[in-house]
């Protein structure tokens, strides 16, 4: 709670607008009456946002005149009882995750591949993630490198661009989409340049599973994983050495397929949503992992990590928070077609509201 609390005041300071109006009489404006109530309904004692509103410029009365009346208010009662249950809430999961992270791996368990019920206890319904080695050995795909996409080299591949430049731009990556010849893009990497300016992911799923459908006859099957029906709604991911995929959670169980190269992917449990800074969406604040060293021990998310190797396939549970670095230009896909209950995004209810 004290983390979220620096985090309302650190986003206050660069509200725009005027802090005060003057018709018909001085008063916040509503951005920053939007802060205060945050902030209170956050925890925060009264005195430090009465402090930060008077080194804004805000006149003391008027400042008092807020804070009187935003605690007051029959609508900031309601908002602190719906901020008591989310407190306790967190509570259940803090509990969780302390009891958890007694028996928690640091590393992501590697098994070869299991019975599909098997999985589903140990793993799928338990969500817990895991390598697994094996599910992909008999597929044509498993040997993909760079040269197999020479054949294909006039098509048009739509990549993410002008990352390096925009800290959000997995935020924002419908504008970073562009379109380009395969030819100029495996070229590229080809020179073996590290780049995060640049990478093949997920969000282009729509244009690039169209185009290199001449490939999908060589992605075969996971009988009792995955919809044999669906297998060809795959994503396709290809990128150079030092692609970075920002901490975010995902709305559905996944299958993360490595083909060619080694990703390190860091992952935090469900039950640790409240130390991720989740300011939008699916999203967090944190940059990385390497953050976490310097928090004391009640306020740093419990991570684990594996590097996927080709012929690696890594179980990422709903809602576990995950981060991704290319450490060698890697090609790989992601599926979520599992034949078990995979819809959780129906429920999501915080889209657009966070």
């Amino acid at each position: 709670m004290r983390k979220l609390k620096r985090q309302a005041a650190r986003s206050a300071a660069k509200r725009p607008g005027q802090l005060v109006g003057t018709a018909p009489t001085p008063r916040i404006n509503d951005e920053w009456q939007r802060w205060i109530a945050e902030n209170l309904l956050l925890g925060s004692a009264v005195e430090p946002i009465a402090t930060r509103l008077a080194e804004l410029g805000a006149p003391a009365e008027v400042i008092a005149a807020e804070l009187s009346a935003a605690s007051t208010s029959p609508y900031y009662q309601a908002g602190n009882t719906v901020a008591a249950r989310l407190a306790k809430r967190d509570w259940v999961l803090d509990s969780m995750a302390r009891l958890a992270a007694m028996a928690l791996p640091r590393e992501v368990p590697v098994i070869d591949r299991p019975e599909p019920d098997a999985f589903l206890r140990d793993h799928y319904a338990a969500s817990r993630p895991v390598v697994i080695r094996g599910l992909i050995d008999h597929w044509p795909a498993r040997n993909w490198t760079l040269d197999r996409f020479e054949t294909l080299r006039d098509i048009e591949i739509e990549v993410q661009t002008g990352r390096e430049n925009d800290p959000d731009y997995e935020i924002r990556s419908d504008k970073h989409k562009t379109r380009m010849p395969l030819a100029r893009l495996l070229d590229r990497l080809r020179s073996g340049e590290p780049s995060n300016d640049y990478y093949v992911t997920a969000n282009n799923g729509g244009h690039n599973r169209l185009i290199l459908s001449p490939l999908w006859d060589e992605i075969g099957d996971m009988p009792g994983f995955l919809d044999p029906a669906t297998i060809r709604d795959g994503f396709f991911w290809m990128g150079p050495k030092g692609t970075i995929t920002p901490f975010h959670h995902d709305l559905t169980n996944n299958f993360l397929v490595q083909i060619a190269g080694t990703k390190r992917v860091t992952l935090v449990p469900i039950w640790e949503t409240q130390r991720m800074f989740n300011h939008l969406h699916c999203y967090s604040q944190w940059p990385g992992p390497d953050a976490f060293a310097t928090l004391p021990d009640a306020q740093r998310p419990t991570t684990v990590t594996c590097d996927i190797h080709p012929g690696d396939t890594l179980f990422i549970p709903v809602g576990w928070w995950h981060h991704v670095e290319g450490l060698d230009t890697t090609i790989g896909m992601s599926f979520t077609n599992f034949v078990w209950d995979n819809d959780f995004h129906t429920s999501y209810q915080s889209y657009g509201a966070m």
